[in-house]
């Protein structure tokens, strides 16, 4: 047998004893979270946004809804097929339930201001780890981003159905990746939408109406600017300002370059779990700085776009919400996630307990604080939603060799 000087008997020892003792754990927000929240910052630009120190009233543990199986799901639709009658009365009802959510008190955790505010302290680095001076906490650029945004979309839209007295309101997505539009018939044939979502959703854009926001860029008040998702949000840089998209392209080469984005992101440079879903991030670990040190790729390159080309408010995680547009673009983020899903066998969610076992705390549509995980929030359908089948074949199918359009 060869022979170890004691040393480095020793020395392995002390290594194996250092390694038991490493134990990942899930990211966990509680009561001490809050009460030590303190002001963050993004980018360098200071952002105090801490929600109240103190929790009123219980913290109950989320629970799914009980379903009824013989009824059927809410669907959420895509907006740019809405019309006629249905589009007048969902505008009304989204433009009512603003307007009453906007009238509530700060003090309502349902209020707009503790809303967007609550995102804030969630994507500033506000919150810390218990137990910790200085592990900040970030819900963005990394494996949370997908589950904790379908969470925030989702009570967000249950207060806009208590404010609205529906409880079958649903908040439509903005289908801005579909860039085509097919032919009729074939909608007609599974009420499907077909129809190009390129263009920013008109009722979103009426000044008079709490569903609008000033602080856009330009291009979302062009009726006739498309959508352009080819951002390298690897490139974001908030000292240069915000990005400056090319003025001289034509549709033709938007849309080419919308789908080569959409292809390469979720079926070439997306096709593991960590590449779409983002980094790992565990109790610990200190919080990712950047998009390029951890964004899956939906995240980091057509979510970031969209939230530069919308500008504004939108153009900040620590002010996005402020923009009530933020709602119908995320609730798309997360129709894609599930068609992420489905496009490929090494196409999964993480299956980590700490991922899986991450708690997080939102407020309900009572003013009451729910602690979730992200295994509540996997699947639409467990949640009583579903959404209608829009045309995804544009940029699934599209072929990266094909010719860039000339001008």
């Amino acid at each position: 047998m060869a022979f170890r000087s004691p040393m480095v008997l020793l020395g392995l020892f002390l290594l194996c004893r250092m390694l038991s003792n490493v134990q990942s754990a899930p990211i966990k927000i509680t009561r001490e979270t809050f009460r030590e929240c303190r002001r963050g910052q993004w980018a360098g630009i200071p952002a105090d946004c801490c929600p109240p120190k103190t929790i009123d009233g219980p913290i109950i543990d989320f629970s799914p809804p009980k379903l009824n199986p013989s009824k059927p799901l809410r669907v959420r639709k895509a907006l740019q097929c809405l019309s006629g009658k249905e589009l007048r009365t969902y505008t009304k009802k989204l433009q009512k339930g603003y307007r009453l959510m906007r009238a509530l008190p700060d003090t309502d955790p349902r209020s707009y201001a503790r809303q967007y505010g609550i995102h804030c302290a969630y994507a500033t680095g506000s919150f810390i780890q218990d137990g910790s001076n200085n592990l900040t906490i970030d819900v963005h650029v990394g494996w949370y981003f997908h589950p904790w945004h379908r969470a925030y979309v989702y009570f967000h839209e249950k207060i806009l159905q208590k404010l609205l007295n529906d409880t079958e309101f649903s908040l439509h997505y903005w289908n801005y990746d579909n860039t085509n539009s097919l032919d009729k018939n074939e909608a007609l044939h599974d009420g499907g939408c077909y129809k190009s979502g390129l263009y920013f959703p008109p009722m979103y854009n009426d000044p008079t109406k709490a569903t609008f926001q000033w602080n856009r860029s330009e291009r979302a008040f062009d009726p006739k600017r498309p959508a352009d998702l080819a951002f390298d949000g690897t490139r974001y840089n908030i000292s240069l300002g915000p990005p400056s998209f090319p003025d001289n392209l034509t549709l033709a080469q938007i849309i080419w370059r919308n789908n080569e984005l959409m292809h390469r992101t979720f079926l070439t440079w997306g096709n593991s779990t960590i590449a779409f879903m983002g980094k790992e991030y565990r109790e610990g670990d200190p919080q990712a700085l950047g998009i390029a040190n951890g964004a899956g790729m939906q995240e980091k390159y057509s979510h970031t776009s969209m939230h530069c080309y919308v500008g504004g408010k939108m153009f900040e995680p620590k002010s996005a919400p402020e923009d009530p547009v933020f709602f119908p673009f995320h609730a798309n983020l997360e129709r894609l996630w599930d068609v992420w899903l489905s496009l490929g066998d090494d196409h999964r969610n993480p299956t980590s307990s700490d991922w899986l076992d991450g708690e997080f705390l939102l407020w309900d549509e009572n003013a009451v604080m729910n602690r979730f995980r992200v295994r509540d929030f996997l699947s639409a359908e467990a949640l009583g939603y579903t959404y209608q089948k829009a045309n995804v074949d544009s940029w699934v199918n599209f072929d990266t060799s094909s010719p860039y359009p000339e001008s």
